[in-house]
């Protein structure tokens, strides 16, 4: 009696743990699949990952219940792309409360099950062409000889700078990763993925602006900075510039060795140039999606055989018990 409720314990743990790793995929999958642009404030439109090139249908509800949906078919934005929206008349019928939203392919297979959504937060189509401007407004100069950044500036305005490490934080490093990624999209880049990644560089340089020390700003004398000191080969820095107008850029600079023709040491100096990687954006008039990746898929896969394992070896256990 004893092994037999063993047995049933033991199923019903692994049950639970088995239910709750695929609820937990569920819910990380779930802020990858939509992505929400604000054309104004009673017009939005939402991307649906997977979906831009195809027809479905789409449904929103205050409550969880599935009972009635009202579906709607899919329009089309100014690049040809499928997209859900939100109008007037929607917007004042289901956004007032919590709002749920379901979508079917073109097969009338539910790809998005009562999951909810706000309009809070919507970047429009210009906030995230904004980054477009990202490394150009305030522009600067490094040559290797000198040990001095020039600033590309006007002499009659004040400029103030200070400089991170970029490996000093995971924000820094997340916002190299994403200009490197960003100028790597061209115009067969998935609009989904674009403003994806426009969204994110957008969020996170302005949380680092947010993040900023005001007491570590120096003023720039005659449109010079001094270059970082102790700066070792491959080290990266961002620098972060402004005017006495309001006027905000942030350059990424590479440290990297170079050799004077000096016989008498072997000094070697470190200096700091501009990195030529830049945030290369193409303009775009519409946005966004995503549900369940092949990634996602491969961890379900993975979980299920481990979870047979574990089963196989608990009920050998037991079995020895006997």
């Amino acid at each position: 009696m004893k092994i037999k409720k063993s047995k049933i314990l033991v199923t019903i743990i692994l049950l639970i743990i088995m239910l709750l790793s695929i609820l937990q995929i569920k819910s990380l999958a779930a802020d990858l699949d939509t992505i929400i642009v604000k054309e104004n404030d009673n017009q939005y439109l939402i991307y649906v990952n997977s979906l831009t090139g195809e027809n479905f249908s789409f449904a929103f509800s205050n409550s969880k219940d599935e009972a009635n949906l009202d579906y709607k078919d899919s329009a089309i934005d100014n690049e040809g792309n499928h997209i859900a929206y939100v109008n007037e008349e929607l917007k004042n019928q289901y956004f007032d409360s919590q709002t749920y939203m379901w979508v079917k392919n073109a097969e009338g297979e539910v790809v998005i099950d009562g999951k909810a959504i706000t309009l809070d937060g919507a970047k429009t189509i210009a906030d995230l062409n904004q980054i477009n401007e990202l490394t150009k407004m305030i522009t600067v100069k490094a040559v290797a000889e000198d040990e001095k950044i020039t600033i590309n500036g006007d002499q009659n305005k004040t400029y103030y700078y200070q400089f991170a490490v970029a490996t000093s934080s995971e924000e820094y490093e997340r916002l190299l990763t994403l200009i490197k990624e960003i100028s790597q999209y061209n115009q067969d880049t998935n609009v989904f993925v674009k403003l994806q990644g426009y969204n994110e560089l957008n969020t996170v340089y302005n949380s680092l602006v947010e993040n900023l020390d005001n007491e570590n700003w120096v003023e720039a004398q005659n449109l010079e900075i001094t270059k970082p000191y102790g700066a070792k080969q491959d080290d990266q820095y961002v620098l972060w510039l402004k005017d006495d107008s309001g006027n905000m850029d942030v350059q990424i600079l590479t440290a990297y060795e170079v050799k004077q023709p000096i016989e008498d040491t072997k000094y070697v100096p470190t200096e700091v140039t501009i990195q030529t990687q830049k945030p290369k954006i193409e303009y775009v008039t519409s946005a966004l999606p995503y549900t369940y990746d092949e990634a996602i898929i491969l961890f379900v896969a993975l979980g299920v055989v481990m979870i047979a394992i574990v089963t196989i070896l608990v009920f050998k256990i037991v079995k020895r018990k006997r």
